[in-house]
């Protein structure tokens, strides 16, 4: 093979690898989806918030990417009870299993909101914060209650909003065929 033959050889080569190892990119947002309070009624307390956070994943990729799990860490864990996955449709929220198979096709962004799971203290401190909360939730005989955006509870609750998010951080393991293949882990930055 002659010189020529070999530099084109081995530019296409690594020209193509670098095209089928592009890697998916993860970006962490804001999101316009309202904060959810949960209220335990028998012991008149907040024992749980919901927080929305946009998750846009895209493959540049030239090969489709499959995965199963969208995961949202919680720093310290026992602040975390888990989390719900929905894709983002037209600004429609639609509820997916977070253990099913998920295909990310080839060159597409995809919108998913996933809205954590923190567990709240019983103390006084914590609970005096969500006082007007707590007394419209009974008046109205409600266990849920929606109040604001994460930027409007951020501003309001700053002290516990930076305790339960600080050091969070979202990621998706891509399946290398039949095994699991790389994992990709972002901060979560609100």
């Amino acid at each position: 093979m002659s010189k020529r033959n070999k530099l084109i050889f081995s530019f296409s080569i690594v020209f193509m690898m670098s095209c089928n190892s592009s890697k998916e990119v993860i970006k962490v947002s804001d999101t316009n989806h309202p904060v959810i309070l949960r209220l335990n009624k028998k012991y008149r307390r907040i024992f749980r918030i919901n927080l929305p956070i946009e998750v846009t994943l895209n493959n540049n990729s030239f090969r489709k990417k499959i995965f199963i799990n969208i995961d949202y860490s919680y720093h310290p864990y026992r602040e975390g009870v888990g989390e719900d996955i929905y894709v983002l449709d037209k600004e429609k929220l639609i509820k997916l299993k977070n253990n099913k198979t998920k295909i990310l096709e080839s060159s597409e962004t995809t919108n998913y909101v996933i809205y954590s799971w923190y567990r709240l203290d019983s103390t006084k401190v914590t609970q005096d914060q969500f006082k007007s909360y707590i007394e419209k939730m009974l008046s109205e005989n409600k266990d849920t209650l929606h109040i604001g955006t994460v930027t409007e509870f951020k501003q309001k609750h700053a002290e516990l909003f930076e305790k339960l998010t600080k050091n969070d951080s979202i990621s998706i393991q891509f399946l290398d065929g039949k095994k699991l293949g790389e994992r990709i882990t972002v901060p979560v930055e609100w």
